[in-house]
């Protein structure tokens, strides 16, 4: 499993979302085992990032909170996705809520693993 959360964790990068963080949630009482929380700009970017996220995985709709495209939830079976503009992000805070379940490996992103 952690191959798939770091290849969708490297994705999200790649579609230029800002702090993308990973939690596992797997011993909660979820329907989830991942929750991926992330961030753009603003909610036209946000809108263009998940089309493009909806043509990747062969959804067959637009996420919930397309349309606003404030806050886009993806719902991958065991993984959630929550695309944020950065003030929807600021303002809900869910990262507070889960920051005792982040995966350490998107912390270490950015160094050198060679």
């Amino acid at each position: 499993m952690e191959e798939k959360i770091l290849h969708l964790y490297n994705y999200l990068l790649e579609r230029k979302y800002k702090d993308v963080a990973v939690y596992d949630i797997s011993n909660e009482k979820q329907d989830f085992d991942y929750l991926f929380i992330t961030s753009c700009p603003d909610e036209m970017t946000n809108k263009k990032i998940a089309k493009s996220i909806v043509e990747e995985f062969g959804l067959e709709q637009m996420p919930e909170g397309y349309n606003k495209g404030e806050w886009i939830i993806f719902d991958l079976d065991d993984i959630i996705i929550h695309c944020f503009t950065i003030r929807a992000r600021e303002k809900y805070n869910l990262d507070k809520l889960w920051q005792s379940k982040k995966v350490e490996f998107a912390k270490k992103k950015g160094k050198n693993s060679n």
